[in-house]
């Protein structure tokens, strides 16, 4: 069997809060190999984008820390990994594509400067051969016009440009993998197809596997190999896209899906109101309680959903699920 690329264990992130330590990820485990595109879906404040920042070494501390489990790349704990070291992974071998370009590009640097920064601090290329590198990724990530658009600063781009331009920092060290956490969010369809199909085209041109952190089912549905579901921290099931689109084994998981909006053909005077899931996300302060987090919106609960968490059944080749509805016939 292949080593994975990366290899999440038993992964424990809690924050400082009122003198105690709040849980907010537990017992997670995942891998991912090598060219392989992974989904992570669920709702906000499920632990997608903390889970994102532990792999790159960016939880804030305080009051942030890793509390336990292994984050191994390549077979190398970064959990015990010196600062040193993980700045030397941060970009070079793991990069991240943020959520919000504007704010995560230096305004008072043009863009050509801030691409050519990265390449110098892990190349040690001369300024010339770093800005060659910058003008280079702007055209890998399709901004026309690139020697000229290096000059720009980031409040002459378009949003999709600015996007464009995260993606070229991040790729500019040629990364074994890529993170991007809901990098469409601010952005309209029409460029979030667009940044969707670059992102295929890179994946398929350097070979890196992706995470890709996102609430869109439609998104997952077109873009990755394999999914992972999370609920208040804990990952509660997994598996390849076509049988998390196609059966669905968690009522949560179930809920999501029914959640995407579809069209009535022909048109119906009185279209189906759109699904929601009852109820919402239970704060951090209450993820260390007993018995299944999302028990209170299931509307298959059962008694034990309130006393006993249920644990992570592998039985089936490549799924995984976490509920007490399941059965060993079920997987």
């Amino acid at each position: 069997m292949t080593t994975p690329l990366l290899s999440v264990r038993n992964l424990e992130i809690s924050f400082r809060s009122g003198g105690q330590d709040i849980p907010v990820v537990r017992d997670l485990s995942f891998d991912l190999s090598s060219g392989e595109i992974l989904g992570i879906v669920g709702e906000s404040g499920c632990g997608k984008s903390i889970t994102a920042l532990s792999l790159i070494g960016l939880v804030p501390s305080p009051p942030g820390r890793i509390s336990g489990g292994q984050i191994l790349f390549q077979g190398e704990d970064l959990v015990q990994a010196s600062q040193a070291r993980l700045n030397a992974v941060r970009g070079n071998d793991i990069s991240m594509v943020f959520q919000e370009p504007m704010t995560s590009l230096n305004p008072v640097f043009s863009i050509g400067e801030q691409i050519a920064e990265t390449a110098r601090a892990h190349f040690g290329l001369t300024r010339a051969k770093a800005w060659a590198r910058a003008v280079e990724m702007l055209a890998l990530v399709g901004i026309p016009s690139p020697a000229k658009r290096a000059h720009d600063y980031p409040h002459q781009l378009s949003g999709g440009m600015r996007q464009r331009v995260m993606i070229a920092i991040a790729l500019v060290c040629e990364p074994k993998i890529l993170i991007a956490d809901e990098p469409t969010t601010a952005l309209d369809v029409t460029v979030q197809a667009q940044i969707f199909d670059l992102f295929q085209e890179l994946q398929q041109k350097i070979d890196a596997a992706i995470i890709l952190i996102t609430h869109d089912i439609g998104v997952v549905a077109q873009m990755t190999d394999r999914v992972m579901v999370m609920y208040a921290g804990r990952k509660i099931e997994e598996g390849p896209v076509t049988e998390f689109l196609g059966d669905p084994r968690h009522p949560y998981t179930r809920g999501l899906i029914s959640c995407i909006p579809r069209l009535s053909l022909p048109p119906q005077d009185h279209p189906a109101p759109l699904f929601e899931i009852p109820g919402v996300v239970p704060a951090p302060k209450d993820l260390g309680r007993p018995g299944c987090a999302f028990a209170p919106r299931c509307a298959g609960v059962q008694p034990r959903c309130h006393t006993e968490t249920p644990a992570l059944s592998t039985r089936a080749p490549g799924r995984a699920v976490a509920c007490w509805l399941e059965t060993e016939d079920a997987l």
